[in-house]
């Protein structure tokens, strides 16, 4: 995938912030604290990366409660927004600016590995899944949150579902919501974009021999009333994998 379509999204992470600081002021920080607590708790001298930080949400939140945080961003845009945010809560995340494609940590170097909504964009989503399994301790935990955000755009009814929507969210709650945006040449070149998921997350991960749970819609916990109905036809999941220990049938 040329990097055009991506740095053109991304390219003003101010629109996104708006976001991130309204879930910080929101129930949904500690909504999201008590999701992700149930998967993985801080430990001393333990390592959590957050992949494709954004504007830092994960990264601030896991830092206030305790994690030694690592998170990695392609966007200089986006970094600062983050740094601002973690500056305001009195956190501080090791914010470093590299592509998550392309990460260049040692082996075995985090306890576990976060992302959300990032893993849809990816050129080559075997690797990077190689590469998140690479980086984990033994026994170390993945935690992706994800959805199929763009199948509407290979599926007519699917699409007028979401249009209907965005229009209802408006007259419901106010909210101008544009959910199907995004360019053409980026769902053509990411993969994941016309895949069911998170049917495929979960069959490549095992194939690491990762031991794999899905929680389908996690969202009834961490949205809005105003987000479960325009994300409806979306719903978030979570994919949650635990490395084979030393003693398993590694890959």
């Amino acid at each position: 995938m040329s990097t055009q379509p991506r740095e053109i999204n991304w390219a003003d992470g101010e629109g996104y912030n708006r976001y991130i600081r309204e879930e910080l002021r929101s129930f949904r920080r500690d909504a999201w604290k008590k999701q992700i607590g149930r998967r993985v708790r801080p430990e001393a001298g333990q390592r959590i990366l957050d992949v494709g930080t954004g504007p830092g949400f994960f990264a601030c939140i896991l830092a206030e409660e305790g994690f030694n945080v690592t998170a990695i961003d392609n966007s200089d845009a986006m970094l600062t927004c983050a740094a601002s945010n973690a500056k305001a809560l009195g956190v501080a995340p090791d914010f470093i600016k590299m592509d998550l494609e392309e990460m260049s940590f040692p082996d075995e170097s985090f306890a576990a590995v976060i992302c959300r909504n990032v893993t849809w964009t990816l050129r080559n989503p075997e690797k990077t899944y190689r590469d998140f399994y690479r980086l984990l301790k033994p026994g170390g935990a993945l935690l992706i949150y994800d959805a199929n955000w763009h199948m509407y755009f290979f599926d007519d009814g699917l699409y007028a579902k979401v249009r209907e929507r965005e229009r209802q969210c408006l007259r419901r709650f106010g909210r101008d919501e544009i959910v199907a945006v995004g360019s053409p040449g980026m769902f053509r070149e990411a993969p994941l974009t016309s895949t069911p998921r998170p049917a495929w997350d979960k069959a490549m991960l095992e194939t690491l021999r990762m031991d794999v749970s899905v929680t389908e819609d996690v969202g009834r916990d961490v949205y809005e009333p105003w987000e479960k109905y325009l994300y409806a036809e979306s719903p978030l999941f979570e994919i949650y994998g635990v490395k084979t220990a030393p003693g398993r049938d590694c890959p």
